[in-house]
This record gives C-alpha cells, structure tokens and sequence, in this order.
C-alpha cells in the first residue's frame, strides 16, 4: 500500500520518499480558521435526529452544510468533533464543514454524548444513530445513501474509526432512533484519533494520572475504569478489536509533532490482511490539532477531498 505524506508548509507533497517541492516555512503561525458563511452553501442548525431517553426529553442535535444547488444526490460526511470525549461541540467543525460542503458534499455535525453525562459508549451509540439519521433523511437533503464517510479529530477521530471498524456489528447501534436504517459507512477517516486504548504510551499516561485531581480523559470515558481495573471495557472501546473485512476504505492524518502513525501501526496490519485500502498522510510541523489551524486547513481538505473522490466513487 503507498504512503501518502502530506507536508503542509506551502503544500509540499512527498510520496514515497520523493521529494516533489522542497518550499518549506520554518515555523508555521498558527491563526485559528474562522467559520466563512459563504454563498452558495445551505446550512441548518440545530437539527434533533435523536432522542436518548424514554421521555424524549434529552434531544440530540446537528448542524448541516451542503452546496445550496446540485442537482444530483451528493456524499455524505459524518462529521465528530474532538474534546477528549468530555468537551466540545458540532460548531468547532464549522469551518471543515462548510470547506467540504463546498467540494460537493453532505456534511453532517452530530453533537454526542460527552462523559460528564454518559460514559462509553453512549457517544457511539450517538454516532451510529447520526449515521442511521443521514441516511433516513438521504432525500430531504439531496444525499446519496450508498456514499457514505465519517471523519473525526482527537476523540473524533476514535469515533470516526469505530464507526467504520464496526460496520455492521449490531451491539453498538444503540437505540436512538430509525434502527430500520444501516449504520454501515463506505469510508472512515481518522485525525489523530487513538484506534486503541491500549497503547502503552495510554496506558502509561493513565497510571500517571490517575491519582491526580483532575484525573485522566480515557478514564471518564471508560466511566471510571483504569485498564487494571478492567481491561476489557478498554478492549470493547478500541476500534482495534473490531476491524475486519466489514470495514472501510480509511484515511489517517496526524501531525508531525503528535506521535505520528505510531497508534496506527497494528490498525493497518489488520486492515492489510483484509485488503482494504487505507493511507497515511502526515502535516509537516502540525500540531495537535492540526486542522483548526490556517497554516494546515487547505492542505486538510485537499487530502480529505482527494483520497473520498477515489473511494467514494463520486464520478458515477
């Protein structure tokens, strides 16, 4: 399989270990990118596609952007945001929303469960009844229902790949509403997002701050559990576990600065052994989190772009 590295810098592309542009910023800024509202985008807020109680009254809401005319059905982009499964909101993907709507796609923004509210794996059950909603609503908002993608950053990122590592494997749907639709996504693509809990840089990080007063992030998700005090809730929450031939086409972006591939590396055995298809692409000097940033946003959305026109088959 080829690997992709992405230098952002004045988008300098290496593929391979060849060098085809060797223009390169010593020290990227790093100026946040801002929410555009261009013309010809239609953009719905708030959007309920899920209730999580009995009573109906905890609504789930979305954001929506797409192009404002197509004529024909387009793909879709699950979309979750990061904040280490306790913060964050649909808003922070505002600006990649909208730069995507503006290549051709349906791009939807689920708010989640965060843990302060419902540990693992409410926020799964929340991004499968998203994928459920898009794809019961695929005619309201001109969206093809065999074409479907998510992606995700930090957080975002593990949900994005767990929703594509577990195409199909019913325990996780959850009951958030029009189970009569597949869950199933045809591409996944991660940024930075663990695709196990138990990498032992985790792992490591965990024991150090478990004692500590504010704690650890895995540790809320996992509802309070430490990988020695249940190993096997960490095993269930790892996309890992439950990549198989059921899985999608997948596109990893990390930033130089951000441990590089190396959670991916047993991820993209797995996927190797089942022959499908999967690349890496990496953001010279990116930070964590790369793609909020001015400096590695354009590059973001070409990479994304590209790799969803190959394996989303847009020219039908």
């Amino acid at each position: 399989m080829k690997k992709i590295i992405l230098l952002a810098s004045l988008s300098c592309l290496f593929m391979g270990d060849q060098l085809l542009d060797a223009q390169n910023a010593s020290k990227p800024k790093r100026n946040k990118v801002r929410p555009a509202f261009t013309e010809g985008l239609h953009i719905e807020g708030l959007v309920i596609y899920s209730y999580v109680d009995e009573k109906k009254r905890r609504r789930m809401s979305l954001d929506l952007y797409k192009p404002a005319e197509h004529k024909e059905p387009l793909p879709a982009i699950v979309m979750f945001f990061g904040g280490g499964w306790q913060n964050g909101r649909p808003g922070l993907f505002a600006p990649l929303g909208q730069a995507l709507a503006q290549r051709g796609y349906v791009c939807v923004v689920p708010e989640y469960r965060l843990s302060g509210e419902a540990p693992f794996p409410a926020a799964v059950y929340d991004g499968k009844a998203a994928i459920r909603w898009t794809r019961a609503n695929a005619r309201r908002f001109g969206i093809d229902p065999d074409r479907i993608a998510t992606i995700g950053g930090s957080a975002g990122g593990h949900l994005a790949g767990f929703m594509g590592a577990t195409n199909g494997i019913k325990r996780f749907e959850g009951i958030g509403g029009h189970n009569d639709q597949s869950s199933g996504v045809q591409a996944s693509i991660v940024m930075c997002g663990a695709m196990t809990l138990l990498d032992p840089h985790i792992i490591e990080r965990i024991e150090k701050n478990k004692e500590s007063p504010r704690g650890d992030a895995v540790i809320d998700f996992m509802g309070g559990h430490t990988p020695s005090t249940n190993r096997a809730i960490y095993e269930e929450a790892s996309p890992l576990t439950h990549v198989g031939s059921h899985s999608p086409p997948m596109l990893f972006i990390d930033g130089e600065f951000d441990r590089p591939e190396i959670g991916y590396t047993e991820f993209r055995k797995r996927l190797d052994s089942h022959r499908i298809p999967h690349q890496f692409v990496l953001m010279a000097k990116g930070p964590h989190p790369f793609w909020v940033y001015e400096y590695w946003f354009s590059p973001t959305v070409d990479a994304v772009d590209a790799f969803l026109k190959e394996h989303l088959k847009m020219s039908k």
